[in-house]
């Protein structure tokens, strides 16, 4: 049967949506068309390597909005949308969107269902935006910050579906004991009712409400022509209600649907450790959004005026105070400040920013006042460019998921054929009955639902995400241990990562305590990464602050103010530290070892140096070491300078690094290694991560770093033990070995089971334990990973019965 496609987009049509003589598979294509014209429509149709998922490239923008009044109130809301079936139904409501009175602008991003839209408040609302939106035939809701990490609904409703569906199941299997000991028919006939009126009654709600998205698939597949694995779950579980509720009514033995029941939350179990990954590139993005800067102040005619974001253009002159965030990529051309540049470079001191110094979107003012004139726009930032790789960068389905994905695609035609077949074939050729070859079809399609197959990658999965998590080390999509077993090369960040991501003070020389006072006593009072080094060592130390007057910071330099009389300044090595002998030998010996280092002037004389580090976390040399040995290849990859890097990596033992990476350089290396042939895992904690973390075949993220490479990594270490992360190349190989099994072994069960049930071998009853066996065999082969062993269970289980026999023998015989 041939697939029926949409006029416009040309993807396959679940339910049609007529118009004019054309069917469209949703009424976003619909109303996109009529917006167009047909005309239009063919025309674009008939350019050479048109993709839909891009249209909005192609289409012509409506006419820019005019610039904003004085009175203007520029705002930007995200609404998110619910019922987009497609990139056309983006297409439209973008389309829809810029053309209303106010909208300044408006992105629909499809893959998340949310629109970003700017607009003049004073003019139109969010209200209004949500009902042109709902006009369309979608829902529209604006979000709150409060909603920005609730799952998805459908995501929660299948979580409940699978509660419901294991409690039901529970009762179902202990109400069924009657009934597999072959007790049901010696059982008073009303007692005998109330337990399969029961049992029919807790398996409805089963196959009906919790197995619904099965059953809703299998119809969808049926109107295609198109067989799925749903197709096959609900004829399976609905072969098993059915036939159990021809029993009742016939009087029949045997039950069946603790079968039915138990298959829906088999596989319940299996799609909801698919959501997590479905949703983890949509989090990466929303966790990236928090970054970018709505709004901006622009110097016009000597006025600090407030424009949207998306209003700054190329060379305008952009105000950023203290404590605000870099709306735009651009260069200093006034002013002096600090700042912290973490999201490119993850490095924990802020920069010291002058003018004709560059800095960047999402980066944090933290010291002075400075204007930046725009060199890229909005859309063009470093920050908009990370945001877009990390949403391109899908994390793919692991390689044995794949396989037994191809498997089903051949497996379920070919048992539904099959199934079918063998009921002709009793009922017309061996001219056996018709209940017969029911008999023998359901137990075709009972001994076939590839439950085992479908299971055998969560399940290992699970068992190896329980012994990991007693390394500290959580899963964050069900692919994770597959990528993990394939690695060869680990490419590690090193600020928070390799290193503990905060500074401490290393060596004050002098080593006068009443100028470390001083100094601490001045310390106190700045918030600079430095600083708060600094005071820790005083607190370790137990030294008392002294009264602190006049403090100042001085951007670009350090700060300064007055202690015990003596007026201190605390700041940079700038290259004026001259005529002192011996300050000048140490100074030359720290820059050498790659310290950062600050001077103390006191009444106008250099009278000490002090150096801080970012220390190498605890073991990190023994990992490096570890890992060297396993045969991977270990590189270093930091936003730090070459001289930094290079200590850091003759400390650990790293013989290859990277200096001065920005998140896309992170990235782009990452590539370049997987290019070569690769498998690369990048270990990393910050913001500036995320991009190589979702890159890389492997993430792995630090627990301690930002909640964007938490989002970003395939997996997240919740310890600052980097041992960790040996443990989990270790297990990952077992989990795939075991994966391996689990799937040949289904499909080996299958091949042997099919025959078997079509020739009578095996009836429902001896389907169903077939099919309870192939996922006990799943299951503990699973359970391996945590230390089970099936060949001590059997020992022991043999001795015990060895036991049991040999004394019952013993009182037998009377000895």
């Amino acid at each position: 049967m041939a697939v029926l496609t949409c006029y416009l987009c040309e993807q396959p049509v679940v339910s049609e949506v007529p118009a004019d003589g054309h069917i469209f598979c949703c009424h976003g294509c619909r109303e996109l068309w009529r917006l167009m014209g047909d005309e239009e429509i063919q025309e674009l149709k008939s350019r050479p390597g048109l993709n839909w998922e891009n249209l909005r490239e192609s289409i012509t923008p409506p006419a820019s909005p005019p610039p904003l009044s004085r009175e203007a109130d520029p705002k930007t809301l995200t609404i998110d949308i619910d019922g987009m079936w497609c990139a056309s139904c983006s297409i439209l409501v973008e389309q829809v969107l810029t053309r209303m009175p106010g909208i300044l602008g408006a992105q629909i991003d499809f893959a998340t269902s949310t629109a970003l839209v700017a607009m003049d408040a004073a003019t139109t609302s969010s209200t209004d935006v949500e009902k042109a939106i709902t006009k369309l035939g979608y829902s529209a809701k604006e979000r709150n910050l409060s909603e920005d990490d609730l799952e998805f609904d459908r995501d929660r409703g299948l979580l409940r579906r699978f509660g419901v569906s294991l409690i039901l199941t529970i009762f179902v299997m202990m109400f069924s004991v009657p009934i597999w000991s072959g007790y049901l028919p010696q059982f008073p006939p009303m007692l005998r009712d109330s337990l399969e009126y029961g049992l029919w009654a807790l398996a409805t709600p089963t196959i009906f409400f919790s197995g619904w998205p099965f059953l809703r698939g299998a119809w969808s597949s049926l109107r295609h022509g198109v067989p799925t694995m749903d197709l096959l779950i609900a004829i399976g579980s609905l072969s098993a209600y059915g036939y159990s509720i021809y029993t009742i009514f016939a009087h029949g033995t045997y039950l069946y649907f603790d079968t039915s029941t138990m298959f829906i939350t088999f596989l319940l179990l299996s799609r909801n450790l698919e959501v997590g990954t479905r949703n983890r590139a949509a989090g990466v993005v929303r966790m990236l959004a928090k970054l970018d800067v709505k709004s901006a102040w622009v110097m016009l005619d000597g006025q600090e005026i407030p424009r949207d974001i998306g209003q700054v253009l190329v060379n305008d002159a952009v105000i950023v105070r203290p404590g605000e965030k870099v709306p735009v990529d651009g260069t200093v051309i006034n002013g002096y400040s600090a700042v912290n540049e973490a999201f490119l470079t993850g490095e924990a001191i802020p920069v010291d920013k002058k003018p004709g110094d560059t800095v960047y979107a999402g980066t944090l003012n933290t010291t002075g006042r400075v204007v930046v004139k725009t060199l890229r726009v909005a859309d063009d930032t470093i920050l908009a460019q990370t945001a877009r790789f990390v949403k391109a960068a899908q994390g793919a389905q692991g390689q044995w998921r794949k396989l037994a994905d191809r498997v089903l695609r051949v497996f379920v035609p070919v048992v539904l054929v099959f199934g079918l077949a063998t009921f002709v074939y009793w009922d017309r050729i061996a001219h056996a009955g018709t209940a017969l070859g029911l008999l023998n079809m359901v137990a075709v399609f009972v001994i076939a639902c590839p439950c085992a197959l479908s299971v055998a990658t969560p399940l290992a999965v699970l068992a190896g995400a329980q012994k990991l998590g007693g390394y500290g080390m959580l899963l964050r999509s069900d692919d994770a241990l597959e990528r993990a077993s394939d690695v060869d090369t680990v490419v590690m960040d090193k600020t928070g990562t390799l290193s503990t991501g905060h500074m401490t003070l290393t060596e004050f020389w002098p080593a006068d305590p009443d100028i470390l006072q001083w100094v601490g006593s001045l310390e106190i009072a700045s918030e600079h990464p430095i600083a708060s080094a600094v005071t820790r060592y005083m607190e370790r130390q137990h030294i008392q602050y002294l009264p602190l007057q006049d403090f100042t910071e001085e951007p670009g330099w350090g700060i300064s103010g007055q202690v015990a009389g003596h007026q201190i300044r605390i700041g940079q090595i700038d290259g004026t530290e001259t005529g002192a002998h011996l300050i000048e030998e140490k100074l030359r010996l720290w820059n050498k070892e790659g310290r950062t280092i600050a001077k103390v002037i006191i009444d106008q004389e250099i009278r000490a140096i002090f150096s801080v580090e970012d220390q190498p976390r605890i073991m990190a040399q023994d990992v490096v070491s570890s890992l060297s040995r396993q045969g991977l290849q270990v590189i270093m990859a930091t936003g730090d300078s070459l001289e930094a890097a290079h200590i850091t990596a003759q400390k650990l033992g790293i013989t290859r690094f990277f200096a001065r990476q920005k998140p896309i350089d992170k990235a782009h290396l990452v590539e370049n290694l997987t290019a070569q042939g690769h498998c690369v895992a990048f270990i990393g904690d910050g913001i500036n991560d995320a991009p190589a973390l979702v890159k890389a075949h492997l993430g792995i993220a630090m627990g301690t770093g930002s909640d964007i490479a938490i989002e970003a990594g395939h997996l997240t270490l919740t310890r600052p033990n980097l041992m960790s992360l040996v443990d989990t190349l270790t297990t990952s190989k077992q989990v795939t070995r075991i994966i391996k099994q689990n799937l040949i072994w289904a499909l080996f069960y299958n091949m042997l089971a099919l025959p078997a049930a079509a020739f009578g071998y095996t009836g429902p009853f001896i389907a169903a334990v077939a099919m309870l066996l192939s996922s006990a065999f799943v299951l503990a082969n699973s359970l391996r990973i945590l230390g089970f062993s099936p060949k001590r269970y059997i020992l022991g289980t043999t001795v015990a019965l060895g036991v049991g026999t040999s004394l019952a023998v013993i009182a037998w015989l009377g000895l």
